[in-house]
């Protein structure tokens, strides 16, 4: 329906797509060229399908009109045809090959005419003729027929096997490059936590009030990539036990029951979180093993740290 308009100058103004509803929302009717892209896109793969049907029908008719029509096989085809009555035999004088088909579009013809013009009655007695020699009715055209659905159903099988392939080779990467990256920065972590309670401990060692800071940090770092270790369960327990169970949580103590601590005393507190270090990075690097692996007992790695040294160690 048309409105007319003061604006526009009396002239009709159409009506849009979008219909108002309610309380002046918009509601998009579906574009006609949208409701249409599924059944083109059906009938597209489609196409190849029916190409290939019709390529193997015409198959069929070659290779009926090779095999029949053959010298070799002429005056089968012929033989056959009076036996089935379609044809009958010339009463005039007609070549040797000729034939007389009944009817009002009958008459005598070659085999050749009678194949042209007669395709039914000529592919049924070829069929017959060729069913005799050993060889199914169709035999060759059912193989092409067959193999142009056949071969692109095979293609379309190909196509998504590939892609499978394609999706879990790059999901298998991807899962890998994942791994190996968490494994760098958990070992970065490692030596970098290492490095700054060695750096801690040394200082405490000549002053109980060095900042306990920079060596807080680097833990919380390693603990939260210790967060991040993959299954199976009892391995992401052991890297939440070995988190919380890392040392220098708080600040080693300056004084002991009201009496500060003696260098000497210090020295003591500070091997000690030493060894704990060492033990927990050890238990670190078995938590990089392969998953299948890592709760298997075995030698350790040169990587892993072999006893209480320098940052570095």
């Amino acid at each position: 329906m048309a409105e007319r308009g003061a604006s526009d100058g009396g002239r009709p103004r159409r009506r849009g797509r979008v219909h108002r509803g309610g309380r002046g929302y918009g509601v998009l009717r579906p574009s006609p060229a949208r409701r249409w892209r599924p059944v083109l896109l059906g009938a597209l793969l489609l196409l190849p399908a029916g190409a290939g049907q019709a390529v193997a029908d015409g198959g069929s008719s070659d290779v009926r009109l090779v095999y029949c029509l053959a010298d070799d096989h002429r005056d089968e085809l012929r033989q056959a045809a009076l036996r089935l009555g379609v044809v009958r035999r010339p009463s005039g004088p007609a070549g040797p090959a000729a034939v007389r088909v009944p009817g009002s579009e009958g008459g005598v013809m070659s085999l050749d005419d009678w194949a042209d013009k007669h395709k039914s009655d000529f592919e049924r007695v070829c069929d017959a003729v060729m069913a005799a020699a050993g060889d199914p009715p169709g035999a060759s055209a059912d193989k092409g027929g067959s193999g142009g659905l056949s071969g692109f159903l095979d293609g379309v099988y190909l196509l998504a096997a590939g892609a499978a392939l394609t999706l879990i080779g790059q999901a298998t990467e991807r899962i890998s490059a994942e791994r190996r990256t968490r494994d760098r920065q958990l070992a970065a972590a490692v030596q970098e936590f290492r490095r700054i309670a060695w750096l801690y401990l040394s200082a405490y060692e000549q002053d109980p009030e060095t900042d306990h800071a920079e060596a807080l940090r680097a833990r919380e770092t390693l603990t939260a990539l210790l967060a991040q270790v993959p299954g199976p369960a009892q391995r992401r327990e052991a890297a939440r036990r070995l988190a919380d169970s890392l040392p220098l949580t708080d600040r080693l103590p300056s004084s002991r029951e009201g009496q500060l601590l003696l260098p000497r005393q210090r020295k003591s507190e500070a091997d000690a979180v030493r060894t704990t270090l060492d033990l927990r990075t050890r238990e670190v690097a078995d938590l990089r093993r392969p998953a299948p692996l890592w709760w298997l007992p075995g030698t350790r790695g040169s990587d892993r740290p072999t006893g209480a040294g320098g940052p570095h160690a």
